[in-house]
């Protein structure tokens, strides 16, 4: 797999995370294969197209969840013959949901937007067994990045909200540098 941040598409300035399709659309449009490297081998310029597959992406938008149907595309390196899917980084690794979705559901229940954990799965329509898997790899992965006393000393609605409240090219390095430091995606469940 290789994650696309938008730092290789060198099309987003002024953007959010309001449409994840269309952010998705736009780094699929912008894609330069000439400029990934293979994370097996290290080789450049080595890239072509390979297959694609389609997949679900629950994203949601304006108070509404969206299931799309998308096509992530697979590419071979003629250097080492692995095979990576290219994932924009709207899309959580091994997950259905986008990045913006399990933030807007985390953040509904840390504020109590909702009377019960039930009416809340039932409005993003998720089991609430998904929503404890979910709220989980939140904490895991926010004491992972802060550490174990910031974790202690920053509540979660707090962390929460600095993402909520954060450009999307300040959202964006949060998630490219958490790839980098732990090698997985925020919210990625391990396959």
């Amino acid at each position: 797999m290789i994650r696309l941040f938008s730092q290789l598409c060198k099309c987003f300035k002024q953007i959010s995370f309001e449409n994840e399709i269309n952010i998705f659309d736009e780094h699929m449009k912008t894609l330069s294969i000439d400029a990934l490297i293979c994370p097996f081998c290290g080789a450049k310029h080595a890239f072509s197209l390979f297959a694609s597959y389609k997949r679900h992406l629950v994203t949601y938008d304006n108070n509404e969840v969206h299931n799309n149907v998308i096509a992530i595309s697979r590419y071979i390196c003629s250097s080492c013959g692995h095979t990576h899917a290219i994932l924009p980084s709207v899309i959580v690794p091994y997950m259905s949901f986008s990045f913006k979705f399990t933030v807007s559901v985390i953040h509904d229940y840390l504020i109590r937007k909702f009377n019960s954990v039930e009416a809340m799965c039932e409005h993003y329509g998720i089991a609430i067994s998904t929503f404890y898997r979910i709220l989980n790899k939140f904490k895991e992965h926010k004491q992972l990045w802060l550490g174990l006393l910031e974790d202690k000393l920053i509540s979660n609605l707090n962390f929460i909200h600095h993402i909520i409240n954060s450009t999307f090219i300040e959202i964006e390095t949060f998630i490219i540098n958490f790839f980098d430091r732990n090698g997985l995606s925020f919210f990625q469940e391990t396959s």
